[in-house]
């Protein structure tokens, strides 16, 4: 049975471990390395680890990436722009935007997304039984982010910011007005307005991704989201936000979440 984990988002640490009982792999690596690897322990893929995949450079990404690979010996699997970015000196396996990744009869979609990194994307991952779209760090949706989504099961979507929390909250303007530019972050009224657009009668689960701690709060992101989805006619679609270090395993609608234990 397909399973993807989050194991953690947010600005201090973002990572997803897919496991099909054939193949394992991460979807970035920028929670603790002890989270991580008891992740790896715990669901016992350390032998069908087969990679990291990984959305650009910025630490919350990358954060326990060196220390993994060295462990696993597993591939990393990223942009030419995104290992430039990190100065990681390791062959590594190349994608661009447009293009996929294929192991063990599951496959990754590059999507460019629009963030202040080197070569950044998302993904949308499938292996014949579940389709998935994960979007954590984008400053707007654009058409291409939207037919992704809209063709996953499961769509998983930044929703960071509050946009009077933010405009009266402990930043300095200019992190403000970088978080807020198209090429930072989503606002929860950016991500609700995007589900709109990408929710079909095939979406089984939404989650808010990459919570400012900040900035946010997941009351006001389910809040928006819901509202959003309600007025536009979509009353059955179940909507979750994910934890800063809590496991949750987002191929399970949020109603029916299962506590999956909190990483070390």
């Amino acid at each position: 049975m397909t399973r993807i984990v989050s194991l953690g988002s947010g600005s201090s640490g973002n990572a997803f471990l897919f496991d099909n009982g054939i193949i394992a792999f991460l979807i970035d690596c920028g929670v603790g390395s002890r989270t991580v690897q008891a992740a790896i322990r715990d669901f016992d893929v350390q032998d069908r680890l087969a990679g990291i995949v990984v959305s650009h450079e910025h630490v919350d990404h990358v954060r326990a990436l060196d220390s993994i690979t060295k462990r696993s010996g597993c591939q990393i699997v990223t942009t030419q722009g995104t290992q430039r970015a990190i100065r990681y000196e390791r062959a590594c396996t190349h994608r661009s935007a447009g293009d996929h990744w294929q192991e063990s009869g599951v496959e990754v979609e590059f999507v460019a997304v629009s963030h202040d990194a080197a070569e950044p994307c998302g993904f949308v991952i499938d292996d014949g039984t579940l389709r998935a779209a994960i979007f954590t760090d984008l400053g707007y949706v654009s058409e291409p982010v939207i037919e992704a989504m809209a063709s996953a099961d499961v769509i998983v979507l930044e929703s960071n910011f509050d946009p009077r929390m933010l405009r009266f909250g402990p930043y300095p303007a200019r992190l403000k007005r970088r978080i807020e530019s198209p090429l930072g972050h989503l606002s929860n009224d950016d991500c609700a307005t995007a589900l709109v657009a990408a929710t079909t009668s095939r979406t089984r689960a939404v989650w808010l991704a990459h919570l400012s701690d900040k900035n946010n709060t997941p009351t006001l992101a389910l809040s928006s989201a819901r509202e959003a989805l309600t007025l536009a006619g979509r009353t059955t679609t179940s909507v979750g936000a994910l934890g800063r270090s809590e496991r949750t395993d987002i191929t399970a609608p949020p109603a029916m979440q299962l506590t999956l234990g909190v990483g070390v």
